[in-house]
């Protein structure tokens, strides 16, 4: 899979309305000169998040809208001087970052011209040998639709083209701007909420679940029910029987088998054309490129040691992390039942910025089992499962896809953090779920450094590579 990743909206804004600009009437009629009602040019600056698998993942980090004077019409077609192509390639060069350029057709659907084609195919060559191999893209825009390819060098010292998965931008909405409307029966009760460009975003995009047992379950289920096509679980565990109170996906014939097959079982049994991958859980030391090209992470762990290896990887691919906890305590009186769910993105703080991840949990977790088996007999972490019920998964798992369906509708902005409470309190008794105020990233955390950690690779010392 490969993404292009808009993490600021601004920089898309830029060129949608730049793209979108409507052409006058009084177009010059001289070939050579710039007309308001020809095409349009942009180009983004990119960081490589990853260059690996099928295909780049990208970040955008700067953009630059062409000017009207520095486009011409030829014979065949529309033209940048040399003068402002110089400008962006050199820029380019010199920070190390790559290029995607952007243009407008003024008919859909979009896809590159025969000129766009006789244009790229030196464009591509010379791009990728001055900036060293860093990934190349172009795309078009029409009818409010986005069609966007790559171009890189394999291994074999050749040139490599493919589409980019999926174009995303976060902001207020969460945008998917490759991705093409469907119609389909199973769903039109959910389109007078969603929309049908949430609902094809929703069948593009990749879902990493994190952990798929008493939380993980219902949410795998509930992303099936949506439309949600393209999922990776992600858990090294099997059924047992003290997972049948609340995870939905399993019965007592799957006591035994990974919970990672039993879940996709289940999913595909409601979406016969739904993608699922699986693979084991996050571990220690491992990279993890599995989850370098999905477009948003759902972390369903029981433990703050793989939420912390979540929330670090998540930084580093500047990808969106959705976490769901629920806990029971019984030793306070009454006893607390609850969850939270928060919402982490680029720019934005991440949970050790909030607070949220215990130092000693996650020691413990990195230890070898030798070592933690010794820290139960001395009464560090007590190895045995906590209290859980199928009730309060399922609050805490609907509220978090609540969210989620309307950050990517545009309904309103998801909230970043929501506190479910099962008992409330005198004054006010009964289920509550309630947003919480968050301060912003920061500028000293560890992970993320106020939301710009891995900016320090932005700008990668020529000759390095």
């Amino acid at each position: 899979m490969s993404t292009l990743k808009f993490t600021d909206p601004e920089h898309w804004k830029g060129i949608e309305r730049h793209l979108g600009q409507p052409g006058g009437s009084g177009a010059s009629s001289d070939a050579s000169s710039s007309a308001s009602s020809g095409e349009r040019f942009a180009f983004a600056y990119t960081r490589t998040i990853s260059n690996a698998g099928t295909g780049p993942v990208l970040e955008v980090v700067e953009t630059v809208l062409v000017d009207e004077l520095d486009t011409t019409r030829g014979v065949d077609g529309w033209y940048l001087s040399d003068r402002a192509l110089d400008s962006i390639h050199n820029h380019a060069l010199t920070t190390g970052y790559g290029i995607v350029e952007f243009h407008n057709h003024h008919h859909g659907p979009p896809a590159f011209s025969a000129t766009d084609e006789d244009a790229l195919a030196p464009t591509v060559v010379y791009c990728l040998e001055l900036l060293g191999g860093t990934p190349y893209g172009a795309a078009v825009w029409a009818d409010g639709a986005l069609h966007a390819e790559w171009w890189r060098v394999n291994r074999h010292g050749r040139v490599e083209r493919g589409q980019f998965t999926t174009v995303t931008v976060l902001g207020d909405q969460f945008r998917v701007l490759n991705a093409r409307p469907a119609a389909e029966e199973r769903l039109a009760r959910q389109l007078p909420l969603l929309g049908t460009r949430a609902q094809a975003a929703i069948a593009t995009m990749r879902v990493a679940v994190v952990g798929v047992g008493g939380t993980g379950s219902q949410l795998a289920q509930g992303l099936a029910c949506l439309g949600f096509r393209n999922v990776l679980l992600m858990d090294d565990d099997l059924v047992e029987i003290s997972n049948l109170n609340r995870m939905v996906t399993a019965g007592y014939a799957d006591v035994g088998q990974p919970k990672t097959a039993v879940t996709r079982k289940r999913m595909r049994a409601i979406d016969p054309l739904i993608n699922v991958a699986t693979a084991g859980a996050v571990t220690v030391a491992a990279e993890h490129p599995e989850l370098e090209d999905v477009d948003l992470i759902i972390g369903c762990v029981d433990n703050d040691g793989p939420r912390n290896r979540i929330n670090q990887i998540a930084t580093r691919t500047r990808t969106p992390y959705l976490d769901i906890a629920t806990g029971v305590d019984e030793t306070v009186e009454p006893f607390a039942l609850g969850g939270r769910v928060i919402l982490t993105a680029p720019h934005g703080p991440c949970l050790t910025c909030l607070g949220e991840l215990d130092a000693a949990e996650i020691a413990r977790w990195a230890k070898p089992p030798d070592q933690q088996q010794l820290d139960r007999l001395h009464g560090y972490g007590t190895g045995t499962a906590n209290p859980s019920v199928v009730y309060l998964n399922g609050l805490a798992v609907n509220a978090a896809l609540t969210e989620l369906a309307a950050w990517l509708s545009g309904a309103r902005p998801p909230a970043q953090w929501l506190d479910v409470d099962v008992i409330g309190d005198l004054g006010r008794p009964g289920t509550q779920i309630d947003p919480r105020e968050v301060a912003g990233p920061n500028p000293g955390c560890i992970t993320c450094a106020g939301g710009h950690r891995w900016r320090e690779s932005l700008h990668p010392v020529l000759g390095a590579r």
